[in-house]
């Protein structure tokens, strides 16, 4: 939904952007099995129901307890919800709840914070509420982990997961255009922001680097492209590679995409997607 600054966060849209948020981050995991979010499907992706209870948390800390400007955030994401002390691969030996325990907090939070955006000045300029940065901020953080919630659902063991709703039949497919580069020139170029209302802290401040010139395909890579890729022979030539790639690709024995299987000749994608050439 749209967050930009020109539109004012009152407490209404802030409510609504709230409960737009957190409906999207249930309906992704609807489906699933209480194994299937206490599992750890890789080692690179947390269990979702940490996630869940890290959505919870995170939004505890900034919209319950600091919000008002009064809490100095010095004790922050604390016990098994601190990423930084429980690392990905660890987080499956955690104490974690189950989808009720997870479902109950982050309700519970939730509440909390509706009780405290009531009484709120939204227009004062303490930093953290001016301009709305702190419930953009949230918002961005659910959203974040929405995507890594469907990450870690690409990388689900077991039956794949099906998307929860769709939206009617595919349009029929165009012709890809023709593959094409365009040549970007060297120069100095302008990156990062000095929006205080939605950018992390990490996005600024606006900065100039140079830019040596470099080639650009003109479209996104499509299966279709990355397929043509192994068919010439990709994973079998090591100058297409760095060093460490092309010995991690023998290490691995790897020849295709996770999930890509050939089948008499033809290569389907998980859920039996035909890769066109």
């Amino acid at each position: 939904m749209d967050t930009s600054p020109g539109r004012p966060l009152t407490r209404a849209r802030i409510t609504e952007l709230l409960g737009e948020a957190r409906t999207r981050t249930l309906l992704l995991v609807a489906s699933l099995s209480d194994e299937d979010l206490r599992r750890q499907h890789d080692p690179l992706m947390s269990p979702i129901i940490w996630d869940l209870g890290h959505i919870g948390h995170f939004e505890e800390v900034w919209l319950v307890e600091n919000v008002d400007g009064e809490g100095d955030g010095s004790e922050g994401l604390r016990g098994m919800y601190d990423p930084f002390r429980n690392p990905r691969s660890t987080r499956d030996g955690l104490a974690l709840p189950d989808r009720a325990g997870a479902t109950e907090f982050l309700a519970a939070v939730r509440g909390v914070v509706l009780d405290r955006l009531s009484g709120l000045d939204l227009a004062t300029t303490t930093p953290l509420l001016r301009d709305g940065y702190v419930f953009r901020m949230v918002l961005q953080h659910e959203y974040q982990h929405d995507e890594t919630i469907l990450q870690t659902l690409q990388l689900k063991h077991g039956d794949p997961w099906v998307p929860p709703r769709a939206f009617g039949e595919l349009p029929e497919r165009e012709v890809a255009p023709e593959r094409d580069m365009v040549r970007v020139p060297a120069g100095r170029v302008p990156i990062g922001t000095d929006d205080r209302t939605e950018a992390y802290d990490n996005e600024r401040p606006l900065h100039h680097v140079e830019l040596s010139a470099f080639d650009i395909d003109r479209t996104p890579v499509t299966n279709g492209d990355y397929l043509a890729f192994m068919l010439d022979g990709g994973y079998e030539r090591a100058e297409l590679w760095g060093a460490e790639g092309f010995a991690w690709i023998r290490e691995h024995d790897i020849g295709q995409p996770k999930y890509w299987v050939e089948r008499d000749g033809e290569w389907w994608v998980r859920r039996f997607d035909r890769v066109e050439p």
